[in-house]
């Protein structure tokens, strides 16, 4: 009876456990956000890069 639980049990936990990383690693976002972390984030939801940044519209 047990042998058959074990399979539901650890897909379960795994599940547990990949939302509390998932967790994790938003929360880090956020905060590194809040403070203006490494990587700042457009008006239009996408990261700046080195080539975007310096060029001029025209």
């Amino acid at each position: 009876m047990i042998l058959l639980l074990v399979p539901s049990l650890k897909k379960l936990l795994d599940s547990v456990a990949y939302r509390n990383r998932a967790r994790g690693k938003a929360e880090i976002i956020r905060a590194e956000r809040s403070v203006g972390g490494p990587q700042q984030v457009s008006s239009n939801g996408r990261r700046q890069t080195k080539q975007g940044k310096g060029k001029a519209s025209g």
